[in-house]
Order: C-alpha cells, then sequence, then structure tokens
C-alpha cells in the first residue's frame, strides 16, 4: 500500500494559486473583482479541482475571499490589515536590508545605485496621470526592494516578504504623485548611499522608516478615498433621479 498520493492535482494547483496571485498582485485581476472556479480554470486550460484548491490556498494568505458555490471575490485590505502588513514588512525588510549590507555592501550598492539612476530619468520623462507611464516606476521600485531582498541570501525573509508583496495596484496608487515619486527617489538614494558606506544599522532604519512613510501615505489615500465614498454614492442617486 502506497503511503502517497498522486501528486499532478498538487502541482497543477500550485500553478493555478501563483497565476491567480501574480495576476492579483499585477493588477490584472483588480481588488474587490469577482471571480470563478470555471473562469479561471478555462484560461488557466486545467480542470476545475485545482482552480477550487488554489483559491483555499489564497484566502488563508487573505487574497481573495471564497463564496459560497461562486467563486470568490478580490479582497481589498482593510484599513487594520493595511497597516499590520506595512509594520511587518518594514521589520522583515529593515533586517533584510542590515543582512544584506552586512553581506555584500558594494556590489549591490552598485545595483541599487543604477536602479536609482534609472528610476531618476523615468520619472523626469512620466506624466503621473499616466498609469502607462507610472506602471515602469512601480517595476522599478519592486526592483530596488528585490535587490535588497534577494540580497539578504536568507531563504526565510525572501519567502516572507513575497507574501506581504501588496497588489501592484498599491503601487500605482503611490506612485501616481509627483511628490511621491521624488520622496522616494530621494530615500531610495539615502538607503543606496548607506550600503556603499557599508553602515548595516543605518541601512536598516532608512528602510523602515522608507516603508513606514509609505504606509502613512497609502492610509491618508485610503481615508480619503473613504470619505469620498458617500459623496459618490449621493452623485450616482441623484443622477437616477
Amino acid at each position: 500500500m502506497t503511503r502517497l498520493g498522486a501528486v499532478n492535482d498538487i502541482s497543477l494547483a500550485d500553478q493555478a494559486k501563483e497565476a491567480i496571485r501574480t495576476a492579483i498582485l499585477e493588477g490584472t485581476i483588480r481588488p474587490e473583482e469577482r471571480i470563478t472556479i470555471e473562469q479561471m480554470a478555462a484560461e488557466l486550460g486545467i480542470s476545475r479541482t485545482p482552480v477550487r484548491e488554489a483559491l483555499k490556498a489564497l484566502e488563508v494568505d487573505g487574497i481573495v475571499r471564497l463564496l459560497p458555490h461562486r467563486g470568490a471575490v478580490v479582497e481589498r485590505f482593510a484599513r487594520a490589515e493595511l497597516e499590520h502588513r506595512y509594520v511587518i514588512r518594514a521589520m522583515l525588510e529593515g533586517y533584510a536590508a542590515e543582512l544584506a549590507c552586512a553581506a555584500g555592501a558594494a556590489e549591490i550598492a552598485t545595483a541599487l545605485e543604477e536602479n536609482c539612476a534609472r528610476l531618476e530619468v523615468m520619472a523626469e520623462a512620466a506624466d503621473p496621470n499616466d498609469p502607462a507611464q507610472v506602471r515602469p516606476l512601480g517595476n522599478l521600485n519592486q526592483e530596488f526592494h528585490s535587490i535588497i531582498r534577494d540580497g539578504s541570501h536568507s531563504a526565510t525573509l525572501i519567502r516572507l516578504l513575497e507574501m506581504l508583496r501588496n497588489p501592484f495596484a498599491f503601487t500605482l496608487y503611490y506612485w501616481s504623485a509627483r511628490d511621491r515619486q521624488v520622496a522616494s527617489i530621494g530615500i531610495h538614494r539615502q538607503i543606496a548611499a548607506a550600503f556603499r558606506a557599508n553602515k548595516p544599522l543605518r541601512a536598516r532604519q532608512l528602510v523602515e522608516r522608507h516603508l513606514l512613510e509609505a504606509r502613512d501615505h497609502l492610509m491618508e489615500m485610503e481615508s480619503t478615498r473613504q470619505q469620498k465614498l458617500p459623496e459618490t454614492a449621493q452623485a450616482v442617486t441623484r443622477r437616477r433621479r
């Protein structure tokens, strides 16, 4: 009697989870959008069973909310959850920066400096009101943080930080304001300088500060959005009359 079952469906479920998760994080599937098992199975070209397992796993990760017999809805992070994710990420990525700086400061400093240079040039030419022009800025921002994360050489930290990655819509939201672009590029430059000076503790402190400032700004923007929702609802009601 075998002690292990077949792995085909498990492998497909993992692949389906990663494909759906990536689509959500990259903004292809947006917050509060409803997705069905049949729809996902058709798009992925697989049966419904691995998709069902994938959605269950994504619910555990807090990315979707399952609907009885109706698929799932992509979660929009609650205000408290948004704050918690950023606080935890700040601690973990700050630690990753300290490890990375201690392990290979000069090499990582060069990579961070090159990233900053490209980001500055692109931000200067980009229209903050055009999502198509803001998206490359968000990609470079993610690359900057990935350099630090991967430079830690800690499989545990890399895995945890990947789990805490926010939907790309958050990045677009954040980078669509010129003042935030300038502020972020400025602190990116300071972080790169800390690596160049081989100061692990300074790198950790700057990364933590950067992420907590991003949290504060996003929470302020979310509060503004929530305040506007009743106004929008009233406007729709007036138009229907």
